[in-house]
C-alpha cells in the first residue's frame, strides 16, 4: 500500500499547477444571469402589450386571453412555464385594464403604501405587484378558483396577527430592491446607519465563504 501511495503522491507531483484566471465569456454570462430574471419580466410585458391587440372584445373575457395564449403555445414550450406565467399575468391586466385593483408599491418615503390604480397601469409595476393585480383582475372577473375557495382553510391560532397580501407583497417587492439599494451610494449609507441604530451591523461575507441558515436551504 505504501508503494501504491508513494506512485501516487509522485504522479501528483508532476502534474502541472492550474493558475486561475478570469474567463471574460464566463464573466459576461455570470452579469447576463444576473440580469435575466429583470429582462425576461420586462420582454414578457412587452409581448404581451403586442399580443393584446389580438385580443378580441366580441368573446368572454376569460376565452379572450386564453385564445392569445393558445397562439403562442410552441413558444412557450420552448421559453417554459414561467415565461407563460407572466406573459398571461401582463395579458390579463391588458385584457381588463380598467378594472381596479390595489397593489403595494414603495412610497416616495421609501414606506410601502397601498395603490389604487386600474389593472392597465399595473402592467409596468415590479413583478409582484404585477401579478397581484392580474389576481385581482381573475377574482374580479371571475376566472380561475378564487382565494378562499374549496377545502376550508384551518383556523389561525389566537395569538397569530394576520398578514394581509399587500403586507406580503409589500416585503417580496422590498426584498427584490434590496440588492440595489444596498449599492446605492447614497441608500447604502442610509441603511447602514439604520441598522446600526437597530443594535446591528453591516458586514460583507468573505468570497467563497457559505453562510448557513434558513435563507441558503
Amino acid at each position: 500500500m505504501s508503494a501504491i501511495k508513494n506512485a501516487m503522491a509522485k504522479a501528483a507531483a508532476n502534474v502541472p499547477a492550474v493558475i486561475g484566471s478570469r474567463d471574460e465569456k464566463a464573466a459576461a454570462l455570470i452579469i447576463k444571469a444576473g440580469k435575466a430574471a429583470a429582462s425576461m419580466l420586462q420582454c414578457c410585458k412587452e409581448a404581451a402589450g403586442m399580443a393584446a391587440k389580438q385580443l378580441n372584445p366580441a368573446t368572454e373575457i376569460g376565452a379572450r386571453i386564453d385564445a392569445v395564449v393558445s397562439l403562442y403555445a410552441d413558444d412557450f414550450k420552448t421559453a417554459g412555464h414561467n415565461v407563460r406565467a407572466l406573459f398571461k399575468d401582463a395579458l390579463t391586466l391588458h385584457a381588463a385594464g380598467q378594472t381596479p385593483v390595489t397593489v403595494a408599491i414603495i412610497g416616495k418615503d421609501g414606506k410601502t403604501e397601498d395603490s389604487h390604480i386600474v389593472a392597465i397601469d399595473a402592467v409596468s409595476l415590479p413583478k409582484h405587484a404585477m401579478r397581484e393585480a392580474a389576481k385581482q383582475v381573475r377574482e374580479a372577473n371571475g376566472l380561475g378558483r378564487k382565494t378562499g375557495g374549496g377545502a376550508k382553510p384551518k383556523a389561525a391560532a389566537p395569538a397569530a396577527a394576520a398578514v394581509t397580501m399587500s403586507e406580503v407583497d409589500g416585503f417580496s417587492q422590498w426584498l427584490d430592491n434590496l440588492e440595489p439599494y444596498f449599492a446605492d451610494s447614497v441608500f447604502h449609507g442610509k441603511i447602514v446607519a439604520r441598522m446600526i441604530e437597530m443594535g446591528y451591523t453591516v458586514n460583507k461575507a468573505v468570497k467563497g465563504r457559505i453562510i448557513k441558515g434558513s435563507a441558503s436551504a
